[in-house]
């Protein structure tokens, strides 16, 4: 680290000081655009706040990771102790226990002590935002708690923020996790009522992509923008429709449906894909049903000759529709503007386009994991539609959606909320050195 940080002062022209490094902990690398662009907007918010400040971050994917972001801070590096740890055990009481005992004894995984060295010379240790600590991956509290006990034995801060962690079973065990933890932020009510009472130090403030939205981590050249400038992106109704952690067929029907009934034609569509690969499966079978209705894929679809939604997709031309993939997504931002209608079963394409000013529906799995996060942002202001992803859409969105998305007063507000956290946290971090 002493070298990276001596390259990276050498090329910036800084002093050479001796601060103790940031440590960020992040789902970062999947790629997932949401996940990246919460990253990318702490990164941002570090070196301008904290210039001269070495930033760590462990992550899932460390070697993509680097890739996506090596350009946002001009000291950064990434490791990947804290999953490796983690995964090793796939129960969240072993994943906990082994995961604090081999932070504490480095001699128990020693081809990851320098690793573990590295964390506990943290100035702050940080869990970024995510939703990536519930039920859905148990061993994931590991990593927390691991975070944790490395932070109280090394004196640094340690905090959580924008967390998501519903669903959860078993609030007792969650808040043994965050035991250690200075403060722990929330983005929605139900992750707060889990922990209140606990004696956690839990607030109610909201998701970090509202940070990523920040002058104060105002995006340059090299950085990641959260929005598109291209015109031919940003088109009247964008599509991001997942098939991770839903039912595809069944969404695919509810899409199809719904584009149907807006009848929107496919030079003004746009769609979006926030996990490369994953987020085209649903669009794919959409324009097969087209395809086969029209009788253009020779048979093969396997769709009923009497498919009415099909036929209206045909006369739609869906292959005109624009496609942006996460590599274009990820170097051109989000093609959100007002006016706009979005159609999205993912939770950050609806914080960001709402907050840019677009209406849109957002489309539930069923699953208290994304529907409570959409319920977040409804409940933060957002005058989207919501709409079960197994239900007729058309017998609860009647028209295109023109609503809007959340006022730009509140928009200001609660970037302002995010900025007054991001403050709190790092306040003093500067005079921390190395020891």
């Amino acid at each position: 680290l002493d070298a990276a940080r001596a390259t990276a002062d050498a090329r910036w022209g800084r002093p050479r000081e001796g601060h103790r490094p940031v440590y960020l902990v992040a789902p970062a690398g999947h790629p997932n655009h949401g996940d990246e662009q919460l990253l990318a907007g702490w990164l941002r918010y570090l070196r301008h706040a904290l210039p001269g400040t070495p930033v760590v971050v462990d992550c899932h994917t460390p070697g993509q990771a680097a890739v996506l972001h090596h350009s946002e801070h001009p000291d950064v590096l990434f490791t990947d102790t804290l999953w490796r740890l983690a995964s090793e055990h796939t129960g969240a009481d072993e994943a906990i226990g082994f995961c604090r005992a081999a932070v504490g004894d480095p001699g128990l995984r020693p081809a990851l002590a320098t690793g573990i060295d590295l964390l506990r010379s943290a100035s702050v240790v940080h869990l970024i935002g995510g939703g990536y600590v519930n039920d859905l991956w148990p061993h994931h509290l590991g990593v927390v708690a691991a975070a944790g006990e490395a932070g109280r034995a090394a004196g640094a801060r340690v905090v959580a923020t924008g967390q998501g962690f519903v669903p959860c079973g078993d609030a007792g065990r969650l808040a043994g996790a965050l035991r250690d933890y200075d403060l722990v932020t929330v983005r929605d009510a139900d992750s707060f009522e889990l922990l209140a009472g606990t004696g956690v130090p839990v607030r109610h403030v909201g998701d970090d992509g509202w940070l990523a939205l920040s002058a104060a981590g105002v995006v340059e050249a090299g950085d990641h923008p959260v929005y598109s400038s291209d015109p031919d992106a940003c088109r009247d109704l964008v599509l991001c429709a997942q098939s991770d952690l839903v039912e595809p067929e069944v969404l695919a029907d509810t899409v199809a449906r719904m584009l149907a009934a807006w009848a929107v034609p496919g030079e003004r569509i746009t769609v979006v894909e926030s996990i490369p690969g994953g987020d085209r499966v649903v669009w794919d079978r959409v324009c097969a049903r087209a395809a086969a209705a029209s009788g253009a894929d020779g048979g093969q679809g396997g769709y009923d000759g009497d498919d009415e939604v099909g036929r209206a997709l045909a006369d739609l031309r869906l292959p005109r529709a624009r496609f942006v993939p996460f590599q274009e997504l990820w170097a051109t931002g989000l093609p959100a503007r007002p006016g706009q209608v979005w159609l999205t079963t993912r939770f950050h394409p609806h914080l960001f386009a709402a907050a840019r000013g677009a209406s849109g529906v957002a489309l539930r799995s069923g699953s208290a994991y994304y529907d409570v996060k959409h319920g977040a942002l409804l409940a933060a202001g957002s005058r989207w539609s919501s709409v079960a992803a197994d239900e007729d859409p058309r017998s609860v969105v009647s028209g295109v959606p023109a609503a809007g998305g959340v006022d730009p007063a509140t928009v200001a507000a609660l970037v302002e909320v995010a900025e007054r956290l991001a403050q709190e946290i790092y306040a003093g971090v500067v005079g921390r050195t190395l020891r």
